[in-house]
C-alpha cells in the first residue's frame, strides 16, 4: 500500500509538470467566481440537533515553477452527536488553475471504527484514471472528482442565465465509478440566513430510477446568487432522517456576499 502510495505521488509530479507548461497564471483573473484563500463554514443539524460542522478552504499548490488551485473540504461531528458517531472526513482535489479539471484526488475518511484513504489520479489526455485502492479505470474525458466537480460547477455552470428545470450534469469518480450528478434549476428566491436575507439559486436533484430521492424536496440547496454562488444552505430529507447545512462564516470571497440582493 505504501510502495502504490508513493509511485503515484511520483506520477503526480510528474502529471502536475506536464500540467504546468500549459498554465497561465494571468488565468487565475478571469475567474469570476471563486479566488485563492476563500473559506466557507458551515453547521450541521441532524433533525433539531446540531451534529457537526463542516468547512471548505482553497488554496495555490507550487508545482515546478508554477500553480494548481488545492481545495480542502473536512468535515467532523461536534457536541453530543460526537459521544455517539464520531466522524472526520478530509476530501483534498488539485485541479488545473485554467481548465478547472482535476489532476489529483485524495479521501481520508474516519467514522467510528471505520476508516478509508484513497488516492486517484486523473490521465485525462488518456481517458483514465489510477486509483490506489482499485486500480485503472477508463472514464469519460470531462471526469471529475466531487470537490473539483463544486468549484468547476461555480465557475462556469452558474454564470449564466438559466432556465426554470434546467438541467446541470456533472460526471465524477467516486468511491471506484463513474458517479454522475445531474441536478434542476428550480427559481431564484431570497432566503432567511444569519446574514441577513440572501437571493439564492434552488436546485433540486433529477430523480432517477436508482436515485435515492424519490421527489424534489428530499434534497434542496441554496446558491447565493452574487457571481460567488457559495452554498447557502442545503436540506437532505431521507428515510433515516434529515440533515440541514448551513454556512454560517465565509472569508475572501471573490465578490460582495450578497451583491445582488
Amino acid at each position: 500500500m505504501k510502495r502504490t502510495v508513493i509511485i503515484l505521488n511520483l506520477l503526480f509530479l510528474c502529471n502536475l509538470i506536464s500540467f504546468s507548461q500549459k498554465i497561465n497564471l494571468d488565468s487565475l483573473y478571469e475567474n469570476t467566481a471563486f479566488k485563492v484563500g476563500e473559506r466557507l463554514d458551515y453547521e450541521v443539524k441532524y433533525g433539531l440537533i446540531k451534529g457537526g460542522e463542516a468547512y471548505m478552504t482553497l488554496d495555490l499548490f507550487p508545482v515546478g515553477g508554477t500553480y494548481v488551485y488545492h481545495a480542502r473540504a473536512v468535515a467532523v461531528t461536534t457536541g453530543a452527536a460526537a459521544r455517539f458517531s464520531r466522524v472526520y472526513d478530509i476530501y483534498e482535489s488539485y485541479f488545473d488553475i485554467k481548465t478547472g479539471y482535476p489532476i489529483k484526488a485524495t479521501r481520508n475518511i474516519r467514522e467510528n471504527n471505520y476508516t478509508l484513504y484513497n488516492e486517484v489520479l486523473f490521465f485525462r489526455d488518456k481517458n483514465y484514471v489510477m486509483s490506489v485502492n482499485s486500480g485503472k479505470h477508463t472514464v469519460p474525458h470531462n471526469i471529475l472528482d466531487l470537490l473539483s466537480a463544486f468549484y468547476f460547477a461555480r465557475r462556469y455552470l452558474f454564470d449564466k442565465k438559466l432556465e426554470k428545470n434546467e438541467t446541470i450534469d456533472l460526471t465524477n469518480f467516486f468511491e471506484e465509478k463513474i458517479f454522475p450528478i445531474k441536478i434542476k434549476y428550480k427559481k431564484t428566491e431570497k432566503i432567511r440566513t444569519k446574514f441577513g436575507r440572501i437571493r439564492c439559486l434552488k436546485f433540486v436533484p433529477v430523480i432517477e430510477i436508482n436515485s435515492p430521492f424519490k421527489k424534489d424536496d428530499d434534497f434542496e440547496v441554496w446558491f447565493s446568487d452574487d457571481g460567488n454562488y457559495v452554498p447557502v444552505k442545503i436540506k437532505v430529507d431521507l428515510p433515516i432522517g434529515s440533515i440541514r447545512a448551513q454556512l454560517i462564516g465565509y472569508k475572501k470571497l471573490k465578490n460582495e456576499f450578497g451583491g445582488n440582493n
